[in-house]
């Protein structure tokens, strides 16, 4: 017990670090535009816009109940942000500890990603890409655990988030391929078992129709004060569940790479500063030590990346906080190598050299 305890001491310490950061610069009230919208709907347990949000409004419900004592609803939505940013940042302590064996990498890369700009920022103020962050954080944490012990539960667990982080934000559905491809890269024989197949995929579908169940509900026999659309018909549900008012916005995807490319470069530079030149080498090593771990997140990265860059209708820079927690772990695989060859170096040359 002693022991489990004192391996939640990183990860708690670097928690409570990032939602510090968070709150210092935390908005004291209502927002406006997304903000203000989830300022207000999470409360009361309305439908947001397309596509309605489900996860992070019954979540925020809940929080909402929970952070009672700590202000007006509005606050209490932002505190919500920072403690999902802190969330996050605490798991991928643990996850990098997963992958490198180092409790000092993990603190580095969880420190990293709660302090980069853009994940900071969505942090700061009532905003589902903060608790898109620590789900697939969660995720990400559970795929690797299960490709350590194979165990039909953990994989379920995971395809339960992956079910709530779809009912938060569609960009979930860019893990999918990933995912997929990740799974029989550690398992092919997976492909044997149906049934098993089946229940992860009903675990991740129920777990998306349960939480989509809020929009009928409450803008039907339990109707909520604040309902976007008409959800309770079957035409208007798919409306918002499908996000049909955004078709369209994904503009020329094959025009115009030099611009996206530079345009990606320069968001890296932005986010990771000096260390923005080493993350192409880090995925490579990254691919090197760990070839299961980047097929999952070089997919998802290029795919998210791709799509952002050709999504018109978003303050597009927070559809990069996943690329982001991502590439600070390639950087802490990067460290731990750099790590043991220079231990490799120093061993050898402590070796004494027969004559």
């Amino acid at each position: 017990m002693v022991r489990r305890l004192a391996s939640w001491a990183a990860p708690l310490l670097v928690g409570v670090v990032a939602f510090v950061a968070c709150r210092l610069a935390m908005m004291p009230g209502l927002g406006f535009w997304d903000t203000a919208e989830l300022q207000v709907v999470a409360p009361v347990m309305g439908t947001a816009h397309p596509t309605g949000f489900p996860t992070y409004v019954l979540l925020g419900w809940l929080a909402n109940l929970v952070l009672a004592p700590f202000g007006e609803a509005a606050f209490r939505m932002n505190l919500f942000a920072g403690l999902c940013i802190a969330a996050a940042a605490a798991v991928t302590v643990d996850l990098v500890r997963t992958l490198t064996r180092s409790t000092a990498l993990g603190v580095m890369a969880g420190l990293g990603l709660a302090l980069t700009a853009i994940v900071w920022k969505n942090g700061t103020q009532a905003e589902a890409h903060a608790l898109h962050l620590v789900l697939i954080a969660i995720l990400l944490r559970l795929l690797v655990a299960w490709e350590q012990d194979e165990r039909d539960r953990t994989l379920i667990a995971a395809a339960a988030v992956y079910g709530l982080a779809a009912g938060n934000h569609s960009l979930t559905l860019l893990l999918a391929p990933p995912i997929v491809l990740y799974v029989l890269a550690v398992d092919r024989e997976v492909l044997r078992r149906p049934r098993f197949l089946v229940a992860c995929l009903g675990t991740a579908v129920a777990t998306l129709a349960l939480v989509y169940l809020e929009l009928p509900l409450r803008a039907g026999p339990f109707r909520a004060p604040i309902v976007y659309g008409r959800p309770e018909t079957w035409d208007g549900f798919w409306y918002i569940a499908l996000a049909e008012q955004f078709r369209g916005s994904v503009v020329g995807p094959f025009e115009d790479l030099p611009a996206k490319a530079a345009d990606l470069i320069a968001r890296t530079v932005d986010a990771f500063g000096p260390l923005a030149a080493l993350v192409p080498l880090a995925f490579v090593v990254t691919a090197i030590r760990r070839p299961r771990y980047a097929i999952l997140t070089g997919t998802t990265v290029a795919l998210t990346c791709f799509f952002a860059a050709s999504y018109i209708n978003a303050m597009i820079d927070r559809y990069y906080i996943v690329p982001v927690l991502m590439a600070w772990t390639w950087l802490a695989v990067l460290a731990e190598a750099i790590a043991r060859a220079a231990g490799d170096v120093v061993a050898g040359e402590r070796r004494p050299h027969r004559v």
